[in-house]
């Protein structure tokens, strides 16, 4: 990456990953404390419930938070036409919507129990798509600032309102009315901060929600592909695995989740800019795309591996007597963790340049996939190691490389370079060392160790040249907000 998008790229990204060093702790807080009050059976249950409200919310919403943010960078005039379409669309399509899920629900023989859950996680999703919305306006005007914020002031909110009513009232219901208050409070708050963004004022015209609907039904049948491989998971799962395998696979998931955030950050930073690049300057988008996919390793390889290498430092914060059986699949899912960082500036890249339905084809893949192996290996891990889990973790590597196959084949030609290669050989000698040094330690705490071997990392791929003094100079400009000294 070079120049003007590089810079707000990185600034973007810098926002949002340092908004979530902020917000991780208190979110881990949160599933933390739910994690041990609820125990391993009704976390679990919750996680299938949020798995399946996932799933009926990318109808919802309908393919709108891509749309709806490639379409105000490229006419931010249009902003508030446009939040007030997708707005109207969501509301219209909303009742539909969860009346089949419920309905669905029930027919496939989930309890009544699980069916109070499922609403209550509906509830909290509804106020959940609002603040969507709010947020992918402002990925739109690449404003990342606005919702850095956003992140903090949630995660905050949940840490003041629903860590004491778990640990006062305690209980399941308890925990889901708190999480569907603090998504209300969250949804207003966000609304309200779009005027002091420049947003205009909300309006709806049928124009805007055609053009809304058309451009997010080929993002549609994307997004729900991708989600079909989780939320078959969690069918096959729920069915074949026990109780506490459920739990145990939802504990990995949650720490999984919160150790891809500097990914999620990155693509939600690059996606808008990248959409305006390609229709504006092909060679910038080149640029740009390319330096993404050289960097992203870098960061990627330390995060997998100490996911792998040290995963009772997040266990423990669950609770190691009741989650102690998650290392496995963590172990597993750290793989996916690698696979993932790699394909999520791919997904933004081939995104931005139109190939959606070659995209959504390879995801498609995945899920027939998982439909495949969840039936053979869930059943055969419960009744070898009475975790289940571990077939879903499997599936959903294989899954993930072959999404990675896929994106490289999709991806122009032009994108990658020789440096890209260079920069991936000194990665891979970085994690060896990182390896040697966490394998070596073993009389050590994880929480000695960890550092040490993130250390050995960071200085292996300094000298083998991984880390550039090009970039790291930007870095430090875009955190001053001062222009980069030109490369000699």
């Amino acid at each position: 990456m070079s120049g003007a998008p590089q810079r707000l790229i990185l600034r973007n990204t810098l926002l949002l990953v340092g908004a979530q060093v902020i917000a991780t702790p208190l979110s881990v807080a949160v599933n933390a404390v739910a994690a041990r009050v609820l125990g391993p059976s009704d976390f679990g249950q919750l996680y299938i419930a949020t798995t399946f409200c996932s799933l009926a919310f990318l109808v919802v919403e309908w393919g709108q938070p891509i749309a709806l943010t490639g379409m105000v960078a490229r006419d931010r005039p249009r902003a508030g036409t446009l939040l007030g379409a997708s707005l109207t669309l969501r509301a219209c399509m909303l009742p539909l919507v969860l009346l089949v899920l419920i309905i669905g629900c029930g027919l496939a023989g989930y309890d009544r129990r699980f069916l109070v859950i499922l609403a209550w996680v509906l509830l909290g999703s509804a106020f959940g798509t609002v603040a969507g919305a709010c947020q992918d306006i402002m990925r739109g005007y690449e404003r990342s600032d606005f919702a850095a914020g956003g992140i903090v002031a949630a995660q905050a909110l949940s840490v003041l309102i629903v860590v004491p009513t778990l640990l006062i009232i305690g209980g399941l219901q308890s925990f889901l009315i708190a999480q569907a208050a603090c998504a209300a409070i969250g949804a207003l708050v966000l609304i309200l901060c779009l005027p002091a963004m420049g947003v205009p004022r909300l309006s709806v015209n049928r124009a805007d929600m055609r053009a809304l609907w058309s451009a997010g039904t080929s993002f549609l049948v994307f997004n729900l592909i991708l989600a079909l491989q989780p939320s078959v998971d969690a069918v096959f799962l729920s069915k074949l695995a026990s109780p506490e395998a459920i739990g145990w696979q939802a504990v990995a998931r949650r720490l999984t989740g919160l150790l891809v955030f500097p990914a999620s950050a990155l693509t939600a930073a690059l996606y808008p800019t990248l959409s305006r690049l390609y229709s504006e300057d092909r060679a910038a988008f080149r640029s740009t795309a390319a330096g993404a996919l050289r960097t992203t390793p870098a960061v990627a390889v330390p995060i997998a591996l100490g996911c792998a290498l040290f995963p009772h430092i997040g266990i423990d914060l669950f609770g190691t007597q009741a989650y102690g059986a998650a290392d496995a699949n963590l172990r597993i899912l750290a793989v996916f963790v690698l696979l993932l960082y790699l394909t999520m500036p791919l997904s933004s890249t081939l995104l931005a340049a139109g190939r959606q339905r070659a995209w959504a084809a390879a995801q498609f893949g995945c899920v027939a996939l998982s439909a495949a192996l969840d039936p053979v290996l869930i059943p055969w891990f419960q009744a070898r190691n009475g975790n289940g889990g571990l077939g879903v973790c499997i599936s959903t590597v294989a899954g993930e490389l072959l999404m990675l196959a896929v994106g490289l084949y999709l991806l122009p030609r032009d994108i990658f370079e020789r440096s890209h290669w260079r920069s991936y050989a000194s990665v891979v000698c970085a994690g060896v060392a990182m390896t040697a040094v966490a394998l070596a330690l073993p009389w050590l705490t994880p929480y000695a160790a960890a550092p040490l071997a993130l250390t050995a990392y960071l200085v292996c791929l300094w000298f083998t040249g991984g880390l550039d003094k090009t970039q790291i100079g930007l870095l430090a400009s875009v955190v001053r907000r001062k222009p980069p000294a030109p490369a000699l």
